[in-house]
Parts: structure tokens; C-alpha cells; sequence
């Protein structure tokens, strides 16, 4: 079970990878950026439901974006960890009072990370999956499987329902081929090959959605999106 999507903006590569390793292994999708340029697009293009920041960065310091972030009427109630190594109670005051929800300094303990991050989501309402989802006409119920479009109850092969499961459930944002791949059908990687399960399965499934296929988008060279 996916229990949220973290974005990690980090520059220090071996940092980076062991906070997606941890986060990963607790059954988050992570994923990282190096750069602010690369997280401002990242957060226009799929924001994600929480945001570990780093405040050293090549092109800048973290707390510029933060500010951004919390003048944003889009993005204003994400939630933000600060990520960094500055250690001294003014730099911790200054973040906070940026907007920060929580501030944790490197090098850190990863139990201590993965429970702050856990203290954040519960705290925005986002630290478990629901057992139903209903968006655009369509209603999923988890623990009976069931399926209803416009009311009317269809039947889905497992496939067919996880795929539109996350789809669903993450309405409005972009899940790209490989993360489908991974929590779908359970591959590593996207191949070539491995990638025409999706198309063969969405065509199954946008046949079987009938007048609300349209809602599920592609956007070309990254994934697709179920707008609601």
C-alpha cells in the first residue's frame, strides 16, 4: 500500500538516495531533485503530498521556495520538512517561521526522519490509503472490489481495478509508466516490453468506462492523469 508521494529536494547524492531507500522500504513513492529550478517544475507539473527540503542548495536556499510555496494558493498546504545541516536555533527559528511544519538537521537518525514524516502526514490527513475513492463519476470500494460508474456497478479485472485505483484516488496528478509498472503489476523498471501491459490494460479499461473514459489523460513523455 502507497502511503503517500514525497518529493525530496537534495543535492547531496548519497543523502538523497538514503532518504529514498528508507522512505521506500516504509512504502512511500519518493522520489528526488537537485536543484530548486528542478523542484519548482516538479511541483507545477505533479505535486506531491509532502516535501522534505534541503536549505543548501546549488541554485539557492531552500527557504526562497518555501516561501513561495506557502504564497501559492495551489500549493500552500503542503506540507514541508526542512532538510538540512545547519544546526544553529536561528537557522530552525528562520525556517519555521518561513513555514516550515517540522525541521530536522543532518546528519539524522532515520527512524527519527521516517517518524517525524509520519507525524506530518497524519497531522495533514494523509497517512493512509482510504477503502473507497469517488471522483468524476466513478466510485472504488477496496475491500469489496466493486466498481460504479454514473451508479451502475462494472466488473474490472484486478488489473483493471488497481490501475484505475491510483488513478482515481490521485486525481489531477501525473503517474508516470514506471510508477505503474511498480505498484500495478509489480516490476522494478520499465522496459519496453513491460510497458505494453499498461496500454493493452487501459484499453480494456477505457472500453469498459464507456462515456467517463475520457478522464483518464495522457501526458505525453511522462505518464498519465485522471482529471475529475
Amino acid at each position: 500500500m502507497i502511503k503517500a508521494q514525497i518529493l525530496v529536494v537534495e543535492d547531496q547524492a548519497a543523502t538523497a538516495d538514503l532518504i529514498l531507500e528508507v522512505l521506500r522500504a516504509e512504502g512511500y513513492e519518493a522520489q528526488t531533485v537537485d536543484t530548486l529550478a528542478k523542484a519548482r517544475a516538479r511541483l507545477q507539473k505533479q505535486p506531491p503530498e509532502l516535501l522534505l527540503l534541503d536549505r543548501t542548495l546549488p541554485d539557492g536556499d531552500g527557504a526562497d521556495i518555501l516561501a513561495e510555496i506557502r504564497g501559492s494558493e495551489k500549493l500552500a498546504a503542503l506540507p514541508v520538512i526542512i532538510l538540512t545541516a545547519k544546526k544553529d536555533v536561528a537557522d530552525k527559528v528562520a525556517g519555521l517561521r518561513v513555514g516550515a511544519d517540522d525541521y530536522v538537521a543532518k546528519p539524522f537518525n532515520t527512524e527519527e526522519l521516517v517518524a517525524r514524516v509520519a507525524a506530518i502526514l497524519r497531522r495533514a490527513g494523509k497517512g493512509e490509503e482510504p477503502t473507497s475513492v469517488e471522483a468524476g463519476g466513478i466510485r472504488l470500494d477496496r475491500a469489496s472490489r466493486k466498481v460504479h460508474v454514473g451508479g451502475k456497478e462494472i466488473a474490472l479485472s484486478a488489473k483493471e481495478f488497481d490501475l484505475l485505483w491510483f488513478l482515481v484516488h490521485r486525481k489531477g496528478r501525473v503517474l508516470t509508466r514506471d510508477f505503474l509498472l511498480q505498484h500495478v503489476w509489480g516490476y522494478d523498471s520499465g522496459i519496453d516490453l513491460t510497458t505494453k501491459v499498461i496500454d493493452v490494460t487501459l484499453s480494456h479499461l477505457r472500453t469498459k468506462l464507456g462515456a467517463v473514459a475520457d478522464k483518464i489523460v495522457a501526458v505525453r513523455g511522462f505518464g498519465y492523469r485522471f482529471d475529475a
